[in-house]
């Protein structure tokens, strides 16, 4: 009865082992992952310019509204009119992600409107 105790044991904690070296390398489906190639973002003007200028005229709501960017030692300025606020914020995080140090951003949208407020009823 030990015999088979320590066997059981021994056989859980290399099942264990094997699970831990594998980490999450499989998929539900069984398959191995493939690993995403380590992408470097534009270092240079000109790379950073065209990353922002592809991505906007990628992007079918962007594409529409013409925004142009100027990049200078790495530091973007983005002009333009955004038809929502939504848009302007897009266009920010696409100079960062292609490798923008620091993002202007001079793109006016029309102004948010409130909800008027209730009058208040006097008794």
């Amino acid at each position: 009865m030990k015999q088979l105790f320590t066997v059981l044991c021994f056989v859980l904690a290399l099942t264990i082992s094997a699970f831990a070296q594998g980490g999450d390398t499989m998929k539900s489906n069984g398959k191995s992952a493939a690993k995403k190639p380590v992408t470097t973002t534009p270092k240079t003007d000109a790379e950073i310019q065209k990353c922002i200028v592809d991505k906007f005229a990628a992007g079918e709501k962007l594409k529409s509204q013409g925004f142009n960017a100027t990049v200078n030692n790495g530091e973007v300025t983005i002009v333009g009119t955004a038809n929502n606020a939504g848009s302007k914020g897009a266009a920010t995080k696409i100079a960062k992600s292609c490798g923008a140090t620091k993002v202007t951003n001079n793109i006016s949208s029309p102004p948010v409107s409130k909800p008027a407020k209730p009058a208040i009823k006097k008794p």
